[in-house]
């Protein structure tokens, strides 16, 4: 049997996605005993606009610096209100939790970093994501190269893992991210495996995906197997549209290159798709 995450790591923010995204990573941690770290970035986002870099005089600057002030003193009063949130989610979901705020020194390193110390990461998606200004959920995968869970902002959905999709391509990359998600996989109500033929012509084998569908089934997933040509529409929009028709509740995706990678989950129209839909992606590499 897979080994159960023992650490999550939660990016949080004080907006509404962010507070959703709390109570499932929480929701995680209670179902496999796990360890949970939720992360703040007390100063993302908070920036004084360009207009007061021109400031003269002696009264316009001091304007200045108590308008900085006053933002300061709100971000660490959002960031209160949030571990206070996190906090409570822990004990209402008897969970062993802790809260870490970070400031402004090092945002990027001291991300990657907790990442680094953990067996899952969870962020949001589009902004607000919880990440430090300079960071994306791509960059957080491409440094720390811990799986990533990404809850869509829009996505209101009560469970992640109950019904999940894999995209299969029969690659490294792919099989990475079956044994990244393997604790979902397991525990799962469903699991298919999805395999997109260009053009109807099967590229993995001669019953493709039925390898990999019986390698989960002796590890006791309830698997099927689906195949849908391409007709050379973008990969990424029919794996993403077909979790939506499926009702599936978890995406597990394999990143590859970081073209590639860009191409399959964060370029032009897959970007916008994966903004409006409404399904938790796994991702690994």
């Amino acid at each position: 049997m897979p080994m159960d995450p023992q650490t999550i790591t939660v990016f949080l923010d004080a907006s509404p996605s962010g507070e959703r995204r709390a109570r499932h990573a929480v929701a995680l941690a209670q179902r496999w005993g796990s360890h949970i770290v939720g992360l703040h970035v007390v100063f993302a986002g908070v920036s004084l606009p360009l207009s007061m870099d021109f400031a003269v005089g002696k009264k316009a600057i001091h304007s200045v610096i108590a308008y900085a002030q006053r933002l300061d003193a709100d971000a660490e009063a959002s960031a209160a209100l949030v571990g206070e949130h996190f906090r409570s989610l822990c004990v209402r979901f008897n969970v062993d939790g802790e809260f870490r705020p970070i400031g402004r020194r090092k945002t990027a390193a001291e991300a990657i970093l907790n990442s680094l110390h953990s067996d899952l990461v969870v962020v949001g998606h589009p902004e607000p994501h919880g990440l430090p200004d300079d960071m994306s959920p791509e960059s957080i995968l491409l440094t720390s190269g811990v799986p990533l869970l990404i809850v869509p902002n829009a996505w209101d959905g009560p469970t992640i893992g109950n019904k999940i999709l894999i995209g299969w391509n029969a690659s490294r990359e792919a099989r990475r991210a079956i044994s990244d998600s393997m604790t979902f996989l397991v525990a799962a109500k469903s699991v298919t495996v999805l395999v997109i033929d260009r053009l109807g012509r099967p590229r993995y084998g001669e019953e493709p995906g039925a390898g990999i569908a019986r390698n989960l089934a002796r590890h006791g997933a309830c698997v099927r197997v689906a195949r849908t040509a391409s007709d050379d529409a973008p990969i990424a929009q029919i794996m993403l549209g077909y979790a939506v028709r499926s009702g599936s509740d978890l995406l597990v995706l394999g990143a590859y290159s970081h073209a590639r990678w860009r191409e399959l989950l964060f370029g032009g129209a897959t970007r916008t798709l994966l903004t409006q839909m409404r399904v938790p992606v796994l991702v690994s590499r």
